[in-house]
């Protein structure tokens, strides 16, 4: 048998401050069993990446500028100190990134030019830092795609790990106004170093979904507190689902390979 390290991939909780609600739902509830969860995992998990917006506002109507508060983030590291486990955050859209990193000190070993990541045995866990600002769209910065060609470079094996997809994914309203703006670029460092990464992670959309394009494997992890429905190919408006949310198990062996094991929570906590 490998020996292997786990490490439990959460994201999108968007604790907003306390006593009030996020479209009618109680997304510190969600969290909360979010976090029951983790401590009851039946491994021991070495570290907990969370792929973005841990924190949110409900005191701003637009949803297009709302980002997290001092009495929201107070709020979220309430709920998420139960955890005591080490936890790599990456900023999402709705995070405010100075009070994110004050609230919760990251715990990955390195950050250069937008680019995290730590080590596990002989595989590199490389966050990219994808945001510019609230908008839903994310855009890599030609110092952060030179420094992940190096970091992956100087890597054995590596795991990928982003707030905004960095792939298609089939989907006219994701691909244009949901993902990666230049994640073309992104996806020419990931192609040259194929054989070296084992597979790839994002959040944003609350949604599960895996895709397979050019030898690389992307997940898509849902929320933890609450699903959006963005059917493929679709055009509409984004809903909010009744699909169980959930996070992912990840297990990395000593020779680099992963499994996968969805983890599934309850529907969205309705107030």
């Amino acid at each position: 048998m490998p020996n292997t390290s786990y490490v439990a991939i959460v994201t999108d909780q968007h604790i907003v401050e306390p006593d009030l609600t996020l479209y009618g739902l109680n997304t510190a509830a969600s969290t909360q069993a979010l976090v029951e969860s983790l401590r009851k995992e039946s491994v021991h998990l070495d570290r907990v990446v969370s792929l973005g917006d841990l924190a949110d506002t409900a005191n701003n109507p637009d949803r297009n500028r709302a980002v997290g508060t001092v009495e929201s983030y107070k709020h979220a590291r309430d709920i998420l100190s139960e955890l005591r486990t080490p936890l790599l955050p990456l900023p999402g859209n709705h995070d405010e990134p100075e009070l994110m990193t004050e609230f919760f000190p990251p715990a990955w070993e390195n950050h250069t030019h937008g680019v995290h990541h730590s080590t596990i045995g002989r595989t590199t866990l490389i966050g990219i830092d994808l945001r510019t600002g609230p908008e839903a769209t994310g855009f890599a910065k030609a110092e952060t795609i030179k420094t992940l060609d190096m970091v992956l470079s100087r890597s054995t094996k590596a795991i990928i790990f982003s707030h905004y997809p960095i792939f298609d994914l089939n989907n006219q309203l994701i691909d244009t106004e949901l993902s990666t703006v230049n994640r073309a670029d992104i996806h020419d460092v990931l192609r040259r170093h194929a054989s070296k990464i084992s597979a790839s992670f994002h959040g944003h959309l609350h949604l599960w979904v895996s895709g397979h394009k050019e030898g690389l494997m992307s997940y898509g992890v849902p929320s933890s507190s609450f699903s959006f429905v963005l059917e493929p190919e679709g055009k509409g408006p984004i809903t909010v689902g009744d699909q169980p949310c959930g996070y992912v198990l990840l297990g990395i062996n000593d020779d680099g390979s992963v499994m996968i094991r969805p983890r599934f929570l309850p529907p969205a906590q309705r107030a």
